[in-house]
């Protein structure tokens, strides 16, 4: 878990014993390019950090899948909802690419945050990130056009049309895939 220290001094300043006891929690999962982390249906206790790897976050409706969020190691990922309210998720994670993932019991982190309040401000900082990024793209559906939120995807993430099939892209930026071809062919017509 080479990164998680990285990972975490970008939101909180942790011992080194606070640092061992923390990483200590996580467990290596035996994750392949294409297999499902997280099954929609499934009961949730872990958070999940992905060391290395790119990661999409979808759910089916009347068989049709829609990508709701892409992960790019190394993060952090909480199905709160689920874990929260003991109810199955709605969703499914799956590797799009080689990966080194981890998972944490989330009332041992919960135990370990009410023990250090360096960890609980790590969290969170962490859970303040993610509500972030969740809303920056609630309003970019609102405001934006499907052209605007393909090329932020793009600008923000470049590695993207590299790691991830066109068709789950569409589906992120709320469109067809023909739909996602005419908007990249306008772009290269300019």
């Amino acid at each position: 878990m080479e990164n998680l220290k990285l990972f975490t001094s970008n939101f909180a300043d942790l011992t080194e014993k606070e640092f061992t006891d923390l990483e200590a929690l996580f467990q290596p999962m035996n994750i392949k390019k294409m297999d499902h982390v997280l099954a929609m249906g499934t009961y949730v206790k872990d958070l999940y950090f992905f060391d290395r790897g790119t990661f999409r976050v979808y759910h089916l409706k009347d068989g049709e899948e829609f990508t709701t969020k892409f992960l790019f190691s190394p993060c952090i990922y909480a199905e709160l909802f689920s874990i929260r309210n003991l109810t199955p998720t709605f969703f499914n994670i799956q590797a799009l690419t080689p990966c080194d993932c981890y998972k944490a019991n989330f009332r041992e982190i919960e135990k370990l945050v009410e023990k250090s309040p360096n960890v609980g401000r790590l969290f969170l900082k962490l859970y303040e990130h993610i509500y972030m990024k969740g809303k920056k793209r609630e309003i970019s559906f609102i405001l934006d056009s499907q052209t605007k939120r393909y090329n932020n995807l793009i600008a923000e993430n470049p590695q993207i049309l590299e790691e991830i099939p066109l068709q789950y892209i569409a589906s992120y930026i709320g469109v067809k895939p023909e739909t996602l071809s005419r908007i990249r062919k306008k772009n290269s017509d300019i």
